[in-house]
C-alpha cells in the first residue's frame, strides 16, 4: 500500500462527480412549477427556522452524521465485496447531483445572490464532506483493484494487515465526517443566522 491511490481512477471519479453536478443543475429545469414551489418553501422555511432559532441542533447533527456515516459505510462495504464496486460510482454521481441541485435551488430562490448563498451554505463542511468522500472512494477503489489483481495473479497478500489498514482508513473517514457534521450544524447554523 505504498501508493494508496491508483491514479487511473482519479480522473473517472472526478468526471462522474462533475457530471452529477451538471445533472443536478439541469434537473431543476425539468421539474414542474408545483415542485419548484415546494423547493422554494422548504428553503425559506429552513432559513426562517434558523432565523427564529427554532432548530433542534442536536437532532440536525445526528441526521447529518447518520447520512455521512451511511455514505462512508456503503462505499467501504461495496469496495470490500469487489463485485458491487460500480455502486461506488453511483454514490459519487448522486453526491454530485445533490450538490448541483442545491446550487441551482438557491439560485432559483435568491437569483444571482443564490450563488454566494449556496457557497456560504456549503463552506466549509460540504467542501470537507465532498473531498473526504471522493478521496475515500478513490482509496477503496484502489484497494479493491489491488485485491482483485493479486487474486488474479495468485500473489500472496497478508489479508490481516491489509484489512487492518482498510479499517483504519474507514475510521479516519468516519471521524472526518463527524467533524464535517459538527461544522454543518454548529458553525453554518450561526453563519446563516447572521445572514438571514
Amino acid at each position: 500500500m505504498k501508493k494508496i491511490i491508483n491514479k487511473k481512477f482519479t480522473f473517472p471519479i472526478i468526471i462522474i462527480f462533475i457530471v452529477g453536478i451538471l445533472f443536478g443543475i439541469i434537473f431543476l429545469f425539468f421539474i414542474n412549477e408545483l415542485d419548484k414551489l415546494i423547493i422554494k418553501t422548504e428553503i425559506t422555511e429552513y432559513l426562517n427556522l434558523i432565523n427564529n432559532d427554532n432548530t433542534n441542533l442536536f437532532t440536525s447533527f445526528i441526521t447529518s452524521f447518520k447520512s455521512n456515516f451511511i455514505y462512508i459505510t456503503v462505499i467501504w462495504l461495496v469496495s470490500i465485496t469487489l463485485v458491487f464496486c460500480p455502486i461506488l460510482f453511483f454514490i459519487i454521481f448522486y453526491k454530485g447531483f445533490l450538490t448541483g441541485f442545491m446550487l441551482s435551488s438557491f439560485i432559483m430562490v435568491f437569483g444571482p445572490k443564490g450563488i454566494i448563498y449556496s457557497i456560504i451554505f456549503m463552506f466549509p463542511h460540504e467542501i470537507l464532506n465532498i473531498s473526504t468522500l471522493i478521496t475515500f472512494a478513490l482509496i477503496m477503489l484502489s484497494i479493491s483493484y489491488k485485491i482483485a489483481k493479486s487474486t488474479y495473479k495468485n500473489d500472496s497478500i497478508n489479508l490481516r494487515t491489509f484489512f487492518k489498514k482498510i479499517f483504519l482508513i474507514y475510521i479516519i473517514a468516519i471521524i472526518i465526517m463527524f467533524i464535517s457534521s459538527l461544522m454543518e450544524i454548529y458553525f453554518n447554523y450561526y453563519i446563516l443566522g447572521i445572514l438571514f
